[in-house]
């Protein structure tokens, strides 16, 4: 009998972490892992950024480690302001950006500073596994939009404007989007924010892909709410820096609710690793980023058009869609799970189990998602691709589902 609080307890072990798990376990224990779960990037950082870090790290290690103001490094986040103005045209003084413990702790600290327990949050299903256990563990009431394959995993405007701010207090979503790779249309977008302001209701907006758009373009909504009355926008470094590891996010929004923002930061951590916002800022004013996306962005392209183009060949019968922009596949593979008589959960379980193959089941992302995959694509080279799509087929084929 647990002896945590209920509040925890109220919080099922989500699946997608015990699949990573499943992983590095299978790993350890001397198996070829085709691991398909990581949301990272699949290239290290910058080895020059990380020399030139190293370097002023040995000449002053003090500062490079002490503590500092809560709200964040100031050089850092005059940093964002400008890369911000560079990348989006958009002006955000540096006293309204709050630097985080990662992308995670920015939405935690965002929807724990804007709603109160019982509140409703609409969130577009599916969607990132973490913003529903999020909401549960603030309490909230979920209301959801659905995001359709037919409409390219866009949501319905007429569902956002029957239920933000009439239902629910908030939006909460991404795009590029996880697991979808969906870049939220224009018509969307704008939809949201007309809502947000006859409704006054806040629009949280994760952009942790942003700068990861493969074709089209990332939508700042912010121009759509320039004085950003109410649009909260959370970040992370962990994709286009390529620092997961180094828990390094950050947070923009009205100046208002900074104060209540960095207030919650304090309680949750004090402050943002230190020596990851020295080099964040290294990234951004030193060339680095530019330099870094330059190179990587054309692997991730080529990754993800191997990935599409042998997963449509080995797997015909799922259905798919050349992801624009972040990280992942997200194939419907229903009809295959109705002849296994599996759910996504329990195929994916035994996909791992017997081939070394290890993906994520779309039901944890939502309702919406149940009987689709999510298949990391920019983690592997394309010949290692190819070979854990084969090892798929050749599961379903061994099981008489092909």
């Amino acid at each position: 009998m647990s002896r945590a609080s209920t509040r925890v307890k109220s919080i099922p072990v989500n699946p997608h972490r015990l699949l990573i798990s499943k992983a590095h376990d299978l790993k350890r224990r001397g198996v070829r892992v085709y691991d398909f779960t990581a949301g990272q990037p699949g290239l290290p950082p910058s080895m020059e950024a990380l020399n030139y870090f190293m370097d002023r790290v040995r000449r002053d290690p003090f500062n490079h480690f002490r503590y500092m103001p809560t709200q964040g490094l100031l050089e850092l986040r005059e940093a964002i302001s400008t890369d911000l103005k560079k990348y989006g045209g958009i002006d955000v003084p540096s006293d309204q950006i709050l630097v985080t413990t990662g992308g995670a702790e920015s939405l935690l600290i965002t929807v724990w500073s804007l709603l109160d327990e019982g509140d409703a949050i609409l969130l577009l299903d599916p969607s990132y596994s973490v913003y529903w256990d999020q909401a549960k563990f603030a309490g909230l009431r979920v209301e959801t939009c659905t995001q359709s394959y037919e409409t390219g995993f866009n949501p319905d405007p007429e569902c956002i404007k029957e239920k933000l701010g009439s239902r629910a207090k908030a939006i909460l979503f991404a795009s590029p989007d996880n697991p979808t790779s969906r870049v939220i249309s224009r018509e969307v977008g704008e939809t949201i924010m007309d809502v947000a302001r006859e409704k006054k209701a806040w629009v949280i907006y994760d952009v942790a892909y942003k700068h990861l758009v493969y074709d089209g373009e990332h939508l700042w909504l912010e121009k759509y709410d320039p004085g950003l009355e109410y649009t909260v926008v959370c970040g992370s470094f962990s994709k286009d820096l390529a620092i997961p590891g180094g828990r390094l996010g950050y947070i923009y929004g009205p100046r208002d609710i900074i104060p209540d923002l960095v207030k919650v930061k304090s309680i949750l951590g004090i402050v943002a690793p230190v020596p990851m916002q020295w080099l964040a800022y290294y990234y951004l004013t030193m060339g680095f980023k530019e330099k870094y996306l330059a190179e990587v962005l054309p692997v991730y392209r080529r990754r993800r058009d191997a990935a599409y183009e042998s997963f449509k060949k080995l797997i015909p019968e799922a259905r798919l869609h050349k992801p624009p922009a972040s990280m992942y596949l997200f194939p419907d593979i229903n009809p295959i799970l109705g002849k296994l008589g599996l759910s996504d959960l329990d195929f994916t379980i035994k996909l791992a189990e017997s081939k070394g193959v290890v993906m994520l089941p779309g039901s944890i992302f939502g309702e919406a998602g149940r009987g689709y995959l999510r298949i990391t694509f920019v983690t592997m080279r394309e010949d290692e691709l190819v070979e854990g799509f084969k090892l798929l087929r050749e599961f379903l084929e061994e099981n008489k589902a092909l």
